[in-house]
Order: structure tokens, then C-alpha cells, then sequence
């Protein structure tokens, strides 16, 4: 079987499942309580000979409509687990249910036989559902917390990844949020966790959303909100690792009649402690590098935002979202130089630096919905527009030293400016059509970026500024990108499902670099298109077993900032280098996922990614000092075949158990010359995270987590093994509001890993450590309507973002 050829393996699937359709029927309505207000978010199941035929959610004005084919019918509605409306009905038309009244009181629930309750994992035909109201991680839990028992999630430090997967995006209720590293934690926190339905784990996302990254996408699914309502939230946290850090918090959210609000406000401070470590063989000489830098974190963000329902039919909604962060950095380097043969010092370099840094970015946000009928179609238009500021003042100075101390001649001091300016305009238009043969969606959208670069060095040694033209320069990037998509899902007959999705893109770049040297002045401009196919199948033989197969095609554009040919100085033999020339990497994914019951999951995937890009330490050896620069380029094709094992162990009331293993084999080949040769193998990884309720009233919780990575390969580095052991306790006063949180992360401080590869036949040895090893205590309060949770909305530029470095 050709794996390079997806576009006709598309097409024979499509062809087999045409043959396969059967006659389908639609089945609508509206849910509402007993005064005639919509209920969102309540799932509706349609089942027959007690086995789950279709299902739905409701949607903001409570309609839903799910196809399936004729027959007599069990209709039941849940809301947060509960049963709240239920008939049975004969199919054998498009059926329009009218408006379904809630059950008003327990004695029609008592009325009404239960006869499919909710798996903790379902298996559905493009994701994997992880329903959280029926785990005892629901309680006095938060987003992030939540997160780290979520089956194929892995949380490393403050990264939050998808295991078998490079990076992964966040979206609440199907729209990906704007922040990363410590300022998404803190936005996940500030969700609880039974605010919380579901968290949707898609590791192959649909052409709906964009191609942009090899990444999964984790949606977090919110529970309705309670109307005629509010809520104050307030949090505080303490973190220690070698030093502090403060984070204290405060929400608003309030509903009631067509007006929906959200508010959001945190103010961070403190500072971690980062190690590196870089040895280098030479022929002649061993060099010994050891840095500490303290990143200092001084961060300010806030969300506002309000949505307004014009009609039941329509509704518009605005969002800010602002960040002000000063991640200051004080660093200093010692190196030393050792002669290869006697293993004698010859030489210690001292280096200190401080950097002075200031960014922000502010994000906004309007978008319009519109029902089309009553049985499902929608229009969503959003207009969204993101700028973000960062600004980069580095001093450092370099001093040489001989065996005995004594200070040498060589003493650089310099200046290192760089100021990044982006802007962002977006809009997209989406659109959901529910029809008797399929469900079809289709949309595009429009994206303009311009960034600026001003990068400045300044050689600072005589005591008067010298600037350097070599290395001074205003790089502009404008890139624009259109795309369009056409995705349809259908029911194929009672154990087959199928959907299938198309996405183009066309893009158009402009690089423009203006240097004081005029012999360093280009323009650079790329055009590419292309489309990027989806496809899923799945079988459903039984209650107990599933198995689906997924294809997709993503892009991987390079960073804003890795395009501008600036040279970044962190010491006088150490440079990270921009690359005008960078183009995107393609990769095809295949997977194939089985579900046995509902809680062990098989996965076997496959990746081929073209024209990857990744950073590359190069040794000028004609040099002196000999100096490494860590350049990026597209130098390599990649194929990945693995298998994840998932297996949730919840046979206790007590314990609820999340367990992975992953394993993957890498086949690389170099497509330009480097200095260095390709190291393929096979990784594996560990994952177990537990939950344990510790008393009979459900208020005291334990957790212990542990991660383990085996020796590994990738490109041309090897790397050693790292484990990791989490442990935490909670208490909840669910009644009253309160949560406490006392967690230790990375306890045996063995999370860091040693990272060993040979570039132009000199041996070089990395490593870096984050400062993980933490102990966090947080307290936060809740006062109002404490069954409270507001669907949060987010924007529709976020794959821009997420190429801010």
C-alpha cells in the first residue's frame, strides 16, 4: 500500500461508502423547562433494543436534530447527568418533535426507566470523549487539574501535550483559546472542574478547523449556564520551587435574561530558576558550560466577555483578552576550557547578562450567530483582530580568566535590542446543515499578518556604543492566507459512521529585510496552496467494541519571529540565528483506534511529515573561540509508526486510575547536507495518574502521578531517560465554596533529560532544567450561584497566535 498517495485512498473510501448508505431520517426539536426557557448543553439519546443509536447536544437555543435511520425509537434528554425528558416514537419520516417540556419535579423521574447510562469514555467517529461528570476527578478540581487525568494527555512541567503528538491546542466549546504556558494553566484554573461536561481529546481534527501544526486538539465542553444567576470566584496560589511565585485571581460571571457576562482578572509574580548545562569535545580541548539564568514572571491579564441574545434565533457576543507580562531574565554563564589530553584548565570564560523584556498582546473578539430553521442549521461569523508587542533589551559582558585566576586579555561587552510588533486581521464564516442524506458544514476564511522586527547590536567594549552593521536590521513579513472547507458526517446503517472533510488553503508571503550593510538588504516572497483532506470510518459492532480508522493532512508554517535573519547573542560564543528562507512541512496522518468497553483504548498511528525544520547547533570550527550557532532550517523527511495503549481503571468507588503507554519507532532522512548523521530508533513512554477519594462525605482527595520516558532518538540527538512523580492532596467544601490544593510536582527532581548528538564530528552534551520540582498551595472561594458555568467564547485567529514565540 502507497502511503504517499492519500488523495486516491480518499477516493476509494468515499466510493465503498456510498455503496454502504442507508435510508436516513431526521429527527428535530426544542427543549425547554417549564417556563419556556431553551436548555443548552443537554445531551439527547436515541435508542433502540437498549442500544444507543444517535445522539446530540442541544444547542444554545435548545434545538437539536440527529439522523438516523427508520424505526421505533426511546428518546431520553440528560442534563448534568440526570434524565429530564423522555418518550418513545415511531420513525419513518423527517420528524419535527416540536417543543419537549423538562420534567418539572421527581415523580416523573421516577416515572422513567433508565436504560443507557453514560460511559466515562466514548468512542465517537473524530474524537475520543472523556465524560467528566461521571469520574470523581469532578470534584473541587479545576481545568488544568482535570487535564492531568484526561487518557492521552500529558502534562510535563507547565507543557500540556497529547501523547504521540508534537503540541496540542485548547478550545473551550469548540473555540481554541489564545494563551500558553503559565498563562493558560492560569486561565484553565480559573474553570472548575463541575463547571466542566467533557473534555474532548481529537487527535485528528476535522476540516472545519485549521491545518495549521501537527497538533491535536483538546476541547473542554462547559455545562449550561443557570439562568437569572451570578458568581464571584476568588483564588490565590503560592509556588515555591528555588523561588517564589504569586498568582491571586478574581471572576465575575453573570446571567440572566438575554445578557451572558464573564470576567477575569490575574496578577502573577515571582521568578524561576532555569539550569543549562553544555559540554563540547573538541579535538584539542573539552568545554564545560554551566548557566543559571532567574526568569522573573510579573504577568497582568483580564478577559471581559459579554454575549447578547438579539432573538431566540440569533445571538452576537464581543470578547477582550489582554496580557502585560515583564519575563525579565538574569543569567550567568561559566565555562571552562580544558586542555583534551592532561585534562588540565587552561581557560575559564565568565559571561552575566541581564535582559530586559516587556511584552503584551490584546486580543479581540466579535462574532454573530444565526439559526437558519428549526432543525439545526446555524451561520457563525466571526471578526477577530490580535496585536502583540515584544520588546528585548540585552546587556552582557564576557571576561577570560587563566588556570590561576588571573584575568586575561579578552573582555567583550555588548548590546543586544530586538523590539517584534504583529498585528492580525481575521474573519471567518461557518456553516452547519443538517440534510436528510448527510450533516454538512462549510466555511472559509481570511487572515492578514504583519510583523515587524527591529533587530539592533551594539558593541559596547571601548565604553562608548559601536554599532554593528553586520548584524543591525528592520525585518517586515506580511503573509496572507485564504481558505475555505467543505466537511459532511453521515450514518451509514446501525454500525457504520463516516465523515469526510476538505480544507484549501492559499497563502502568499513577503520578507523584506532593510540592514545598515546594504549588501544584506533581500526580499524574499513565497506563494503555496494546498489542500488539506480529512476522512474517518467507523464500526460499531457492539456496545463493547469499536473500531475507527482517520486520515488527515496538516501544515506546519514556521514562527514569526524564527524568520528574521537576526543574529540573538547569549554569549560571545553562542548565537541563535533567524532564517528568511524557512518554508512550511506537510505531514499525513493515519491512526487507527479500537475501543474495547469503555475503558481501554488501542491506538496505531502513522506519520510521514516532508520538508520538516528544527534547530541545528552548528560548530564554526574556523573560529576563535570556536563558536556554535543554533540556526533552523528544512533539512529532513520524517516517517513515525506507533501504538498508544489507554487504560482507565475505575472498578473502585475510591480510585480512579488513568494509564498510557506510548511507543513509536522514527525513520529520518536528511534531504540537505548537514554536518551531522541521522539517529533513528524506537522511544517509549509511561503514564499513570490517580485519584483517590480519601473519606465517606467525598471532600478529601489524594493524587499521585508518575511519568516515565525511555532513552530515546530524534534527527541526530540521542537523549537519556527521565521519570517524573507528581502527589497532591484536595479538600472541598463544595457547599460552602471553598477548595484547597496542596500539590508537589517533580518531587525526585528527575525530570530533566541529557541530550547527546555530534555536529561536524565534534561530541556535545545538553541539558536544561525548568525548576519543576514545586510545591503549590492554592485556596480559592466561591460565592453566589455556586452551580454556575458560563460557556466561554473564544476567537477565530488563534493559529496566528500560537507562532508567537
Amino acid at each position: 500500500m502507497n502511503l504517499r498517495k492519500p488523495y486516491l485512498i480518499l477516493f476509494l473510501l468515499f466510493i465503498s461508502l456510498y455503496k454502504l448508505q442507508a435510508q436516513d431520517f431526521i429527527v428535530s426539536g426544542k427543549l425547554i423547562d417549564a417556563k419556556g426557557i431553551s436548555i443548552e448543553s443537554s445531551e439527547i439519546l436515541l435508542i433502540q433494543d437498549k442500544r444507543i443509536k444517535g445522539s446530540g447536544l442541544t444547542d444554545l437555543d435548545g434545538n437539536f436534530s440527529i439522523s438516523v435511520p427508520k424505526g421505533v425509537y426511546q428518546l431520553r434528554c440528560y442534563y448534568v447527568g440526570v434524565i429530564i425528558y423522555a418518550t418513545d416514537f415511531d420513525l419513518n419520516e423527517n420528524t419535527d418533535l416540536g417543543n419537549l417540556i423538562s420534567f418539572e419535579n421527581t415523580n416523573q423521574l421516577s416515572e422513567v426507566e433508565i436504560v443507557a447510562k453514560k460511559r466515562i469514555m466514548e468512542t465517537k467517529i473524530d474524537r475520543t470523549v472523556f465524560n467528566v461528570e461521571n469520574s470523581i476527578r469532578s470534584i473541587g478540581m479545576d481545568g488544568y487539574e482535570l487535564l492531568k487525568g484526561t487518557p492521552g494527555v500529558s502534562i510535563q512541567g507547565n507543557t500540556i501535550s497529547m501523547i504521540g503528538k508534537t503540541n496540542v491546542s485548547i478550545m473551550v466549546d469548540d473555540r481554541i483559546i489564545t494563551l500558553s504556558g503559565e498563562d493558560l494553566n492560569n486561565y484553565l484554573r480559573s474553570i472548575s472542574s463541575e463547571n466542566i461536561k467533557s473534555i474532548e481529546v481529537i487527535t485528528t481534527p476535522p476540516a472545519k478547523y485549521s491545518a495549521d501544526g501537527n497538533s491535536g486538539l483538546l476541547n473542554i465542553r462547559l455545562k449550561k449556564a443557570i439562568d437569572n444567576s451570578w458568581a464571584v470566584t476568588l483564588r490565590s496560589s503560592y509556588l515555591q520551587s528555588t523561588f517564589a511565585t504569586f498568582a491571586t485571581g478574581i471572576g465575575f460571571t453573570y446571567n440572566k435574561n438575554k445578557v451572558s457576562l464573564f470576567t477575569d482578572f490575574v496578577k502573577q509574580q515571582g521568578s524561576n530558576e532555569i539550569t543549562e548545562t553544555a559540554d563540547t569535545y573538541f579535538t584539542d580541548e573539552n568545554w564545560i558550560s554551566r548557566t543559571k539564568r532567574e526568569d522573573f514572571v510579573d504577568v497582568y491579564r483580564g478577559i471581559f466577555n459579554l454575549d447578547y441574545k438579539l432573538t431566540e434565533n440569533a445571538k452576537v457576543g464581543f470578547k477582550y483578552i489582554g496580557l502585560f507580562n515583564k519575563p525579565d531574565i538574569d543569567d550567568v554563564n561559566n565555562t571552562k576550557i580544558y586542555d583534551s589530553n592532561s585534562n588540565n584548565l587552561q581557560t575559564t570564560i565568565l559571561t552575566s547578562g541581564f535582559n530586559n523584556s516587556t511584552t503584551k498582546n490584546n486580543s479581540i473578539n466579535a462574532f454573530y450567530s444565526q439559526e437558519l430553521d428549526s432543525i439545526g442549521k446555524r451561520m457563525t461569523l466571526d471578526v477577530d483582530y490580535f496585536e502583540y508587542h515584544d520588546s528585548q533589551d540585552r546587556i552582557f559582558s564576557s571576561q577570560d580568566y587563566d588556570a590561576d585566576n588571573n584575568m586575561g586579555p579578552s573582555y567583550i561587552k555588548a548590546n543586544n535590542k530586538s523590539i517584534q510588533d504583529l498585528k492580525n486581521y481575521s474573519a471567518k464564516i461557518d456553516f452547519e446543515v443538517p440534510s436528510k442524506w448527510a450533516n454538512f458544514g462549510f466555511g472559509g476564511r481570511v487572515s492578514w499578518v504583519d510583523n515587524t522586527s527591529d533587530i539592533s547590536f551594539f558593541d559596547l567594549t571601548s565604553g562608548s556604543p559601536i554599532v554593528d552593521p553586520q548584524q543591525t536590521n528592520i525585518f517586515d513579513y506580511t503573509e496572507n492566507t485564504q481558505s475555505i472547507y467543505a466537511n459532511f458526517s453521515k450514518t451509514l446503517n446501525e454500525k457504520w459512521q463516516t465523515q469526510i472533510g476538505l480544507r484549501y488553503e492559499n497563502t502568499q508571503t513577503i520578507g523584506t529585510t532593510k540592514a545598515l550593510d546594504p549588501d544584506l538588504n533581500e526580499t524574499n516572497k513565497f506563494n503555496y496552496n494546498q489542500l488539506f483532506p480529512t476522512a474517518y470510518l467507523l464500526y460499531t459492532a457492539n456496545e463493547n467494541y469499536s473500531i475507527s480508522f482517520n486520515y488527515s493532512k496538516r501544515i506546519g508554517r514556521p514562527d514569526f519571529y524564527s524568520l528574521n535573519p537576526y543574529k540573538w547573542y547569549f554569549s560571545p560564543f553562542l548565537i541563535v540565528e533567524g532564517n528568511p528562507f524557512l518554508q512550511p512541512s506537510f505531514t499525513d496522518n493515519f491512526e487507527i483506534n479500537q475501543s474495547f468497553k469503555e475503558n481501554i483504548t488501542f491506538k496505531l498511528y502513522y506519520s510521514n511529515t516532508k520538508n520538516g525544520s528544527f534547530q541545528i547547533p552548528l560548530i564554526e570550527l574556523d573560529q576563535n573561540p570556536p563558536i556554535t550557532r543554533m540556526f533552523r532550517d528544512n533539512f529532513y523527511d520524517q516517517e513515525r509508526v506507533g501504538a498508544t495503549l489507554t487504560y482507565l481503571f475505575n472498578k473502585f468507588s475510591w480510585w480512579e486510575s488513568s494509564n498510557t503507554l506510548n511507543g513509536y519507532n522514527n525513520t529520518t532522512t536528511f534531504v540537505k547536507t548537514i554536518p551531522s548523521d541521522e539517529i533513528n530508533g524506537f522511544n517509549y513512554s509511561v503514564y499513570t495518574n490517580n485519584t483517590f477519594t480519601l473519606n465517606k462525605s467525598k471532600s478529601f482527595f489524594g493524587e499521585l502521578n508518575f511519568s516515565y520516558n525511555a532513552p530515546g532518538f530524534n534527527l541526530f540527538n540521542n537523549f537519556t531517560s527521565s521519570h517524573r512523580l507528581d502527589a497532591g492532596l484536595r479538600y472541598s467544601l463544595r457547599d460552602k465554596g471553598w477548595n484547597f490544593v496542596l500539590y508537589g510536582s517533580d518531587l525526585l527532581r528527575s525530570s530533566f533529560v541529557y541530550v547527546s548528538s555530534t555536529i561536524n564530528n565534534t561530541p556535545q552534551t545538553r541539558s536544561i532544567y525548568y525548576d519543576d520540582r514545586t510545591i503549590r498551595l492554592s485556596v480559592s472561594y466561591k460565592f453566589g450561584n455556586r452551580k454556575l458555568g458560563v460557556a466561554l467564547r473564544e476567537s477565530g485567529n488563534e493559529e496566528e497566535k500560537e507562532r508567537i514565540r
